[in-house]
């Protein structure tokens, strides 16, 4: 099975999915890759799309690098988890159209990390939230620290980021981090009535004003530092 997939609902709507299912779709380099071409798959397809998901396969969003990845026998060299990681990010601003992580189950390290590359963020309550990297005796990487900053406001992403103290859905959606946070069985309802409401829109201000928004975040906090 390849480690991420691709369906299209119609012309508006695409779906990339992390299919690691047996690792809680933890990111691996290979992963990573994977993850990069898709976005610019669908990127590519900038006249029609209007709605970008993303999700993981089965009980979790994504449980974060595979940590086998930092074992010294790996055979991957650090710098490219780093520059694999970095392409992804960039990869997913690049999509001109809204882009919506759907979370449940972990969303753990550099799960957290790729949801705060998306536009719009909504959750099952039940979400584990968790930045264990100080933990791990690892930096975060791939822009995350400047992202989760911005996302989560600067005193939360340093309490969370110094303390890898997990959080849940309702801590992350009072701080402005999620869209919606709502009941585990509700939520394909909750992530179709916001699909539905984005694809009613003009696709053409519909995209000019997600550009603008970027525009003005990145402003106030560059992701591309590299760390």
């Amino acid at each position: 099975m390849d480690e991420v997939s691709i369906s299209y609902r119609g012309d508006l709507q695409a779906t990339i999915t992390i299919e690691r299912p047996e690792t809680l779709n933890s990111l691996a380099a290979s992963t990573l890759t994977a993850l990069a071409r898709a976005a610019a798959e669908v990127s590519a397809r900038r006249d029609s799309l209007k709605v970008v998901l993303l999700e993981g396969r089965g009980r979790a969003f994504s449980s974060g690098l595979d940590l086998r990845m930092l074992e010294p026998d790996c055979g991957v060299p650090v710098r490219e988890i780093v520059r694999g990681g970095e392409a992804v990010m960039e990869a997913f601003d690049a999509i001109p159209a809204v882009t919506v992580a759907v979370l449940k189950g972990a969303v753990v390290g550099g799960g957290v990390v790729l949801a705060s590359a998306c536009d719009l963020r909504v959750a099952a309550d039940d979400t584990y939230f968790a930045l264990p990297e100080v933990d791990l005796g690892v930096p975060v990487r791939w822009g995350g620290v400047p992202r989760l900053v911005r996302e989560l406001g600067p005193s939360l992403a340093r309490e969370l980021l110094l303390t890898c103290r997990p959080f849940t859905a309702q801590e992350a959606k009072a701080a402005g981090f999620l869209t919606d946070s709502v009941p585990p069985g509700e939520l394909d309802d909750a992530v179709r009535e916001l699909v539905e409401t984005l694809c009613g829109k003009p696709a053409h201000p519909l995209r000019a004003v997600k550009r603008s928004i970027a525009e003005a975040v990145e402003t106030m906090a560059p992701a591309r530092t590299g760390f």
